[in-house]
């Protein structure tokens, strides 16, 4: 509860500071004159703040939903598209660079596309008798069964023979989509490299290499599946 508190005292402090910035760079552009050029340059300056308060308040935002909000996760999930997050000393956080998560998630995303897992297409369904599937609009692409602890937010999601019995431990939380189910990166992308075999999508393996190669400039990386009900 303690870190949680000053999680959302942090958010004020954030916000507090964005408004600060953008109003004292205008007061001293009318202070000490230099005409527009000054009061615009202040205003950008503003604006840059004001950006940054911004991003940061998503991440923090995303922090406390993630400890706070409770996942239900029965029923038929749509996948939302990649999801990935750091570990660090067992707490997970957005992860931090925004340039580099766009660039592998886009090319993972890229590479689930060719197996069926497409963004806003693709289903995750949880059974309640501890079974799930991975679905296209037109075929399984795997399934298996799984357990979920909800106090511990663990999932361990183990896959049938076509996949010779993979095993995906990894965690669930909650997130301003819905949920992200969570596995260490190298587990995530055997999987990845594993369904496109079984579902006959080609050999090529360039693009997924090129991630793994990116997610092994980052430790502790986590990688998995976004989604919404």
């Amino acid at each position: 509860m303690k870190k949680i508190i000053a999680t959302l005292s942090a958010l004020v402090l954030i916000a507090s500071v964005a408004n600060a910035q953008n109003g004292l760079g205008g007061l001293l552009g009318k202070i000490f004159g230099g005409g527009n050029q000054t009061e615009t340059t202040a205003q950008d300056n503003g604006s840059t703040a004001a950006s940054t308060a911004e991003t940061l308040l998503g991440g923090l935002l995303g922090t406390v939903i993630s400890q706070v909000v409770p996942v239900s996760l029965p029923g038929t999930w749509t996948y939302c598209g990649i999801a990935s997050a750091i570990e660090t000393e067992n707490t997970l956080t957005t992860l931090a660079a925004s340039a580099y998560k766009e660039k592998l998630e886009t090319k993972l995303d890229g590479y689930l596309q060719r197996i069926g897992i497409v963004p806003g297409v693709a289903t995750i369904t949880f059974n309640a008798d501890n079974t799930f599937s991975i679905a296209s609009q037109t075929k399984t692409i795997a399934s298996g069964t799984y357990t979920y602890d909800t106090k511990t937010k663990e999932i361990v999601m183990k896959l049938g023979k076509v996949y010779s019995y993979m095993t995906m431990e990894g965690t669930v939380t909650a997130s301003t989509n819905g949920a992200q189910v969570l596995f260490d990166a190298n587990k995530f992308l055997a999987f990845a490299k594993k369904a496109i075999k079984v579902v006959g999508a080609g050999k090529d393996n360039s693009t997924l290499n090129t991630v793994a190669n990116l997610a092994e400039q980052v430790t502790g990386l986590k990688l998995g599946f976004d989604m919404k009900k």
